[in-house]
């Protein structure tokens, strides 16, 4: 029989050869043009003006290996570098398109470091669910991740999400460690760890009140109550502060370094110039320019800018509805139609034998006790639960809605609980000694798993457009969502492949993203603008007729504007789709 540990070394080698050779032939994506020339300037300059908004962890580890390329520095000449404020996205477009540089070798070599986040959450999620529920266990929740199109789609971009989802789930592990085994060794992991998770992406801030939250329920199961709540709650609080001592601090501090104080106070004050809460604001502002706290101010800015922009939302379309301030029902529905059928069989299964275990209370007080008896013997599966409430309830509440990316950081523990539930049942049919079920089972567990695995392998290499069959497959997805759900800018290079090998001359494209069309299609690209033409008649007077190319973010996300829409081209079949998220017509 085979080893457990080479079947799962086996499943991580395939999810990374999936992973490498999807992003083969993209282009970068619309966040990667900032975080690519940011990261770079962090760790060339040790400059912090660029990208604030989301910690460096990241970025950094992404763009290191540039410091090994003989790259053009023209870049820090530009006014987007020495004159405007958090020009991100023109300076990381001139870095990567238009200073000479090698954009093909930059674009692929950002990607391989990010790799490392998903390989070690794909680690710890078999080593944690191995540890709970045995070795089956472990194999069903690395599979499920290591396959999952959306964790793939999102395991190679230069972004947050996929860091976010390792932070959260490594400093979860040694946090609940610590509780459980209270000694020096994990007390510091936990420290370490948490700091890590904090640099990864400000959302994992909610593992504060998470933790916090923790350490209370924690300490109420031991008895005197009173002693132990105190004493969890305030180790977690030294917790906090190694995080932010030895990690957060330090590594804010070196990619400050060389930030001009005099430039990061008139940035900060500028940037939270419209900034609701002046409290907070002020107190930013005066620490921006203080030597040794002002790595943290810079760290402060980026968390209170985070948070601006989770009240302020974003425009996107969804359900054929066009806002700004989101929908309470975007994340639930969103989540429905991109994780595979397969994934909610596993679940379903994974309630029914969870609601046949438990017995049905006969009162209040019952339930009671069945809650308290539940946190005390399962700890770790109600830390999860606890997690997967309060990062749901806030992504809920939140009125930026443009992608199931979001979520990323809960589907480690939704993963763990439901593999846990799937090989409970499978260790009860087995003691009850149930042969002609237990058989059953495993045939039915093997089609369901490789149903998933096919599912992965099929839409591979354009994962991020993946929906399952309720949205009509990945083709279909557009109908509900666009956006980073879908069309984020990572299929230019394939048009231009496309134009390429059809001879194409000329074509006028309107792109979701933030890659140069030029750089990809040189004089064949012309602009294309929702409300440019008003019809299929009006763009041949005016073009001499040709090809058009709209982006599914565009051509959905007009509808919310009469003057501007596409609707006019519904009349007429594509003639290519290229990456399921651009569509091309021949107008003549």
């Amino acid at each position: 029989m085979i080893k457990p540990g080479l079947i799962a070394s086996g499943i991580i080698i395939i999810s990374l050869i999936l992973a490498i050779t999807s992003f083969w032939d993209d282009s970068l994506i619309v966040d990667e043009i900032p975080h690519v020339g940011s990261g770079y300037s962090y760790v060339k300059k040790l400059d912090y003006r660029l990208n604030p908004e989301h910690p460096p962890l990241a970025k950094a580890l992404a763009t290191f290996p540039l410091l090994f390329l003989e790259l053009k520095q023209n870049a820090f000449q530009t006014k987007f570098w020495l004159k405007d404020i958090n020009g991100q996205w023109d300076f990381g477009r001139f870095f990567i398109f238009q200073s000479g540089n090698n954009t093909d070798l930059i674009t692929k070599v950002v990607k391989f470091p990010i790799l490392i986040f998903f390989i070690i959450a794909a680690v710890l999620i078999y080593k944690w669910a191995s540890r709970l529920y045995g070795k089956f266990a472990g194999l069903t929740a690395l599979t499920l991740f290591s396959f999952s199109p959306t964790v793939l789609a999102h395991s190679r971009f230069v972004t947050t999400d996929v860091p976010a989802l390792f932070g959260m789930l490594l400093a979860t592990f040694f946090f609940i460690k610590y509780l459980q085994e209270p000694n020096k060794k994990n007390f510091w992991l936990a420290g370490v760890t948490f700091g890590v998770a904090i640099l990864t992406k400000f959302s994992t801030f909610l593992i504060v009140p998470y933790f916090l939250l923790l350490a209370v329920v924690f300490g109420l199961t031991k008895k005197p109550k009173k002693f132990h709540v105190s004493k969890f709650t305030l180790q977690t609080i030294l917790i906090f502060m190694i995080g932010f001592i030895l990690i957060v601090w330090p590594v804010y501090y070196l990619f400050t370094f060389n930030y001009p104080p005099e430039r990061q106070a008139a940035d900060t004050e500028f940037i939270l110039g419209s900034f609701g809460n002046r409290t907070l604001a002020n107190i930013n502002e005066f620490i921006a320019d203080k030597s040794v706290i002002r790595a943290l101010g810079q760290y402060m800015l980026g968390l209170l800018m985070v948070g601006q922009r989770a009240v302020g939302g974003n425009t996107t379309y969804f359900l054929g509805e066009v806002s700004a301030t989101g929908w309470r029902y975007y994340f639930p529905v969103v989540y429905a139609i991109k994780e595979p059928l397969t994934w909610w069989i596993l679940v379903v299964i994974a309630l029914l034998y969870l609601a046949w275990q438990v017995k049905k209370p006969s009162g209040i007080k019952n339930f009671g006790l069945i809650i308290k008896e539940f946190i005390k013997n399962y700890f770790v599966e109600f830390a999860m639960l606890l997690w997967l409430v309060i990062y749901w309830t806030t992504s809920i509440k939140s009125n930026l809605n443009i992608g199931v990316r979001h979520l990323l950081p809960t589907y480690p523990f939704a993963i763990i609980l439901v593999a846990g539930q799937i090989s409970r049942l499978r260790n009860k049919l087995r003691t009850d000694s149930k042969k002609i079920l237990c058989s059953m089972f495993y045939v039915l567990c093997s089609i369901l798993m490789g149903w998933y695995v096919f599912e992965s392998v099929r839409v591979w290499p354009y994962y991020l457009t993946y929906f399952n069959q309720l949205a009509g497959g990945p083709s279909g997805g557009y109908r509900y969502v666009v956006d980073s759900n879908l069309d984020w800018g990572q299929d230019l290079k394939r048009l231009s492949q496309w134009v390429e090998k059809n001879n194409i001359e000329k074509i006028h494209l309107d792109y979701f993203g933030w890659s140069d069309p030029i750089y990809y299609l040189g004089p064949k690209f012309q602009w294309l603008t929702a409300g440019q033409y008003k019809n299929a008649q009006d763009f041949i007077d005016k073009t001499g007729g040709g090809y058009l190319a709209v982006s599914a973010t565009f051509f959905m996300g007009s509808r919310g504007d009469p003057e501007k829409s596409y609707a006019w081209l519904q009349r007429y079949e594509p003639v290519a789709v290229i990456g399921n998220s651009i569509w091309v017509w021949e107008l003549r």
